[in-house]
């Protein structure tokens, strides 16, 4: 988007201002018990490893990684770059299906590496949310210190919905299931998730797109 920008091919306006946007909450399911056989540094090699390989799948997929909470990790579509909601869903989705693949690769990896598997540990899971609504997105901070996030209940209810999940699945909401393949989707049901008063009602996504 930089060099687009540069290019004068897109515009970016960087203040706080109301978008359509779909947001992509992971986190992975596992990675604590890891953390507790190995030692500190080697645990922050493999987190760092998890996260370039997350980030890596959504930057493919068109989306912009908003930030890092522990293992978790945040990404929009739809700003800075506007885009279709249609779209947006079709990269969040995307990106999640790539997330998963890429995470496989890395347990297979770790499992070659004698991190888990034999020594009693499980593969790492993955969890993820997606949500479609408003937020209100830009530069927020001061002068010594800003960060480009989205904010807002959509934000809240893409996090729920991924504590919601089951391992290894893409759970997301009516709002972003209505743009998918109905093979593509299966109904999970009414959600009541914390923090938000009305139920969400749930949608899993298949892990492989479809041919």
């Amino acid at each position: 988007m930089v060099q687009r920008a540069a290019q004068g091919e897109l515009a970016l306006d960087l203040t706080p201002e109301p978008r359509l946007v779909t947001v992509l909450f992971s986190d992975i399911v596992g990675f604590t018990r890891m953390s507790n056989i190995l030692q500190s540094s080697r645990i922050a090699e493999l987190l760092n490893e998890y996260l370039a390989e997350m980030t890596r799948a959504i930057f493919a997929n068109g989306g912009t990684v908003d930030k890092f909470v522990g293992d978790a990790v945040m990404a929009i579509y739809g700003s800075p770059e506007e885009l279709t909601a249609q779209e947006q869903v079709r990269r969040a989705v995307a990106s999640a299906q790539a997330m998963l693949k890429a995470l496989d690769k890395l347990n297979e990896r770790w499992q070659s590496l004698g991190l888990i598997g034999d020594n009693g540990v499980p593969p790492v899971k993955f969890r993820c949310g997606i949500h479609q609504g408003n937020a209100v997105v830009g530069m927020f901070g001061g002068a010594e210190r800003s960060d480009y996030t989205a904010i807002g209940p959509s934000v809240n209810i893409a996090a729920r919905l991924q504590e919601a999940a089951e391992p290894n699945t893409i759970l997301v909401s009516a709002t972003v299931a209505q743009y998918l393949d109905s093979r593509m989707v299966r109904n999970y049901g009414a959600l009541k998730l914390k923090g938000i008063d009305e139920d969400v009602l749930g949608f899993v996504v298949s892990r492989s797109p479809i041919s």
